[in-house]
């Protein structure tokens, strides 16, 4: 489920773009958004309804909780995109490794509310894979993934380079699936299916050219 929700970022500041740029008409997004929200809404209830009663609060917990991450994505998106085109934006390796140091930082704050009871009764072989897997998701996952961000925000349009986040959705439900060793549901099919073509919709929105009469009654909307 967070994957599905969190995979709404591309469009929802594709839309924040536009609203600064007026690159698109709003008619062109609306099937686009339309079909993300009944994707997004298809696989919630479908997992709310296969889950016990017991878990359903902890359920609508984590949506709630996908949502704030959403909300939190998106001002990322924002003023990193700010910072990288401005006038005086730093260099990329420098803001990325300034990140990463606010990402430790806040890691270190979060420690509190970590579990260690495995941490005694781990072996050395396990405590060994599990360096190895966090140095990887270190410099793989977040590092290198937030450098390559860094660059992209810099070199490609806000409303273009929010859509290099659709990748993340369609690994996360991947690898979901894959932990859960199970095949997606009908229902978890035809929702993310449903999303999916909702982004691609939006991606060919904005790719489109405007004609001339888009660009007069953007000029007209601006003044």
């Amino acid at each position: 489920m967070p994957p599905v929700i969190i995979g709404t970022m591309p469009v929802f500041l594709a839309i924040i773009a536009n609203i600064r740029e007026r690159s698109a008409p709003w008619k062109a997004l609306a099937l686009p958004l339309a079909l993300i929200a009944i994707g997004v809404a298809i696989v919630n209830a479908a997992t709310i309804s296969a889950a016990d009663v017991a878990d359903t609060i902890s359920i609508l917990l984590g949506t709630l909780a996908s949502l704030v991450a959403l909300a939190i994505w998106i001002a990322y998106g924002l003023a990193n995109a700010a910072v990288m085109r401005s006038a005086d934006a730093p260099d990329g390796l420098q803001w990325t490794g300034l990140q990463g140091i606010g990402a430790a930082i806040g890691s270190l704050l979060l420690l509190p509310l970590a579990s260690f009871d495995l941490a005694g009764a781990a072996s050395a072989s396990e405590t060994t894979r599990f360096i190895l897997w966090s140095l990887a998701m270190g410099l793989a996952g977040s590092w290198l993934a937030t450098w390559c961000w860094v660059v992209a925000s810099r070199r490609l349009p806000l409303a273009l380079a929010a859509q290099l986040i659709v990748a993340e959705t369609v690994f996360g439900l991947a690898y979901g699936f894959m932990f859960e060793g199970r095949f997606p549901t009908l229902a978890e099919t035809i929702g993310v299916a449903m999303q999916f073509v909702g982004v691609c919709s939006a991606i060919a929105v904005f790719s489109k050219p405007l004609t001339a009469s888009s660009l007069s009654q953007n000029s007209v909307a601006q003044v």
